[in-house]
């Protein structure tokens, strides 16, 4: 009596013991953290953590998540506890100047109402007017605001760049200012001497003013100011050597760059006046000189196209070099192109890595290996007017080419390796002092070998003063100007693999026992069709006085059919039972083994241990 007295109060003590151990972990050792996933969910990118060692003062994140409300079954519950500990990660690793807090927000609670005031968004969940909330705020000392309206599981790859981007954000107060460099009028160009007016702005000036403030640069400049974050240049064709220099001088103290180059732009302006002259302009653009101390090339001979991605131009005509390029052909792992339903190119050129460059590429936009061909540009200019002719001439090879890519390299030479080009009346010695002949800073670029898709007709229309996207070109140049306003850390990231892991075992199991009685299932819906048919044939209509003649062979026949077709289906409903059965099962098994076999497995070590420890005792 008194070995079980013992026994029973030593598991109570045990039992309390475990307890207590986890209510002190729970609290004292929740600073401390490991990170045992497989792709590292729970851990910082170096990016990250970069940007949260430059923090110049605390920031506040507040952590909107209607607990109470979130629907069982869904998601949400398992994905709000990866957001919650992936915000305690950047806490933990910003050296203080990250204050978190979380908010449980219940119906109806003043929680509530600073969540939807703070601009996140709530969702009705129900008719009784709950709303789900699952959100993130920021503020920093001056009061700006910087939020994630709701963190949709669809975006759970872009989560950690998400984050990241909103505290890089609030510790960046200046906004960002865009340079836009080009030899068309994208912002209505200058008054018509004719008329005295203005032509009207590109609507992809208006949308990037949405968000960014944005500065027309003209091409005689010599410098570029050291306000602008990023230079994006567009279809330079005749830059002076001046302006060149300029971009040069740009990439290598730092400056971000987004560039529109093209073989062939289709959509080019030309003199109404001289009709012919859309023959014989050039129309093409390119930066050869920059580009190979980029470590890039583009042949401006070369259009580049795709005969899968081909797009209506007339009736049953597709051109191959009017592309419509989905989701294979964008880069799902960046966050420029990721989530982008389609990009429209017409025309565009393609980008080759020159050998020992030293520079990194990631292609962003490519044509498929199976529809993948080019076209001899030179050719463009005899059909432009009869689309069928201009898609006989597109060869098909099957290489696939990339016609946006990401370019970046810790450090790159100048494309003036002996210093500025003269200027008449400059201070040469001045020019000379000031040359960078190699970049101070990480070289980050994106490039586009494609200028017509900026155009108004291949992504959107106007309706009065709103703008209508048909395609994501305008969102793919809001997105790259985003990214690349950030700081390299930021542009370093890249998506990371969801949370959410298939139970691969379960669904290669029950494809097995699938496979194994849908044989049997097929065939006995193959010999139901027969008796349906057989059926419908006995009790066709053969009209005689109105009624329905079988003779007595037939009637028996039909009293046998249905006696068979009553059997079939009683077989085929066993046989999808027996299926359900099975699946159900196997999941049961499996759960069971999960969840047990680790407590067993310790529960039997801890016996050996005891027995071990006996045996000693005793020996």
């Amino acid at each position: 009596m008194g070995k079980k007295l013992f026994s029973i109060t030593g598991l109570l003590v045990a039992l309390l013991l475990f307890i207590a151990v986890n209510s002190f972990s729970d609290t004292a050792l929740r600073k401390m953290r490991m990170d045992l996933t497989q792709n590292g969910l729970y851990s910082l990118s170096e990016g990250s953590k970069n940007i949260l060692g430059k923090l110049d003062e605390a920031l506040d994140l507040k952590f909107f998540y209607s607990k109470s409300t979130a629907p069982d079954g869904s998601p949400i519950p398992a994905y709000a506890q990866r957001v919650h500990e992936l915000l305690e990660e950047y806490e933990a690793k910003s050296g203080g100047k990250i204050r978190l807090e979380v908010i449980y927000t219940e119906p109806f609670s003043e929680a509530e109402d600073v969540a939807t005031q703070a601009g996140l968004a709530g969702y009705a969940i129900n008719g009784a007017g709950d709303k789900l909330f699952f959100g993130l705020l920021g503020t920093n000392s001056v009061d700006d605001r910087e939020v994630i309206p709701f963190f949709e599981p669809s975006r759970e790859a872009s989560l950690e760049y998400d984050i990241t981007q909103l505290i890089y954000r609030l510790n960046t107060v200046d906004r960002t200012l865009i340079g836009v460099l080009s030899s068309l009028p994208m912002d209505g160009g200058g008054p018509d001497p004719r008329t005295g007016q203005s032509g009207p702005r590109w609507a992809l000036y208006d949308y990037i003013e949405q968000t960014q403030e944005v500065r027309t640069l003209t091409p005689t400049l010599t410098s570029i100011d050291e306000d602008v974050d990023v230079l994006m240049v567009v279809h330079p064709q005749a830059l002076p050597e001046s302006a060149r220099y300029a971009i040069d001088q740009f990439a290598l103290r730092g400056g971000h760059i987004l560039a529109f180059v093209d073989p062939y732009c289709w959509l080019q302006p030309v003199d109404p006046a001289d009709p012919n002259g859309a023959m014989a302009a050039d129309r093409s653009s390119n930066l050869d000189h920059l580009l190979a101390s980029w470590g890039v090339a583009m042949d401006h001979k070369l259009i580049a196209g795709d005969r899968d991605k081909a797009q209506a131009v007339a009736a049953g005509v597709y051109l191959p070099v009017f592309m419509g390029l989905g989701q294979d052909s964008l880069d799902p792992e960046d966050f420029t192109t990721r989530g982008l339903s389609q990009v429209h190119m017409l025309t565009p050129g393609a980008f080759e890595a020159l050998p020992n460059s030293g520079v990194t590429i990631d292609p962003l936009i490519f044509t498929t290996e199976a529809g993948a061909g080019t076209m001899d540009a030179t050719m463009l200019q005899f059909g432009m007017g009869d689309p069928a002719r201009l898609s006989e001439m597109f060869a098909h090879d099957g290489q696939p080419r990339n016609l946006a890519i990401r370019v970046g390299a810790p450090s790159i030479a100048s494309a003036f390796p002996d210093g500025p080009p003269v200027r008449e009346g400059a201070d040469s010695e001045a020019q000379i002092a000031a040359h960078l002949s190699q970049s101070s800073a990480p070289f980050h670029a994106v490039l586009v070998a494609d200028v017509d898709m900026l155009f108004d007709q291949l992504w959107v229309q106007r309706a009065g003063p709103y703008l209508m996207p048909s395609s994501g070109n305008g969102s793919l140049v809001v997105n790259i100007l985003e990214n690349l306003s950030g700081s390299s850390d930021l542009i370093g990231l890249r998506s990371r693999e969801g949370f959410a892991r298939p139970f691969t075992k379960k669904a290669e199991l029950e494809m097995a026992a699938r496979d194994r009685l849908q044989a049997k299932q097929d065939e006995l819906e193959a010999e139901i069709r027969k008796t349906e048919d057989r059926l419908a044939y006995l009790q066709a209509p053969k009209e005689a006085a109105g009624e329905l003649l079988l003779d007595e062979e037939q009637t028996r026949e039909l009293e046998k059919l249905q006696d068979t077709m009553v059997q079939q289906r009683r077989e085929s409903r066993e046989v999808r039972r027996q299926l359900n059965s099975e699946i159900k099962a196997l999941g049961t098994r499996l759960k069971i083994f999960n969840t047990l076999l680790v407590p067993a497995l310790l529960l039997l070590l801890a016996l050996f241990s005891a027995v071990a420890g006996k045996r000693t005792r005793n020996a």
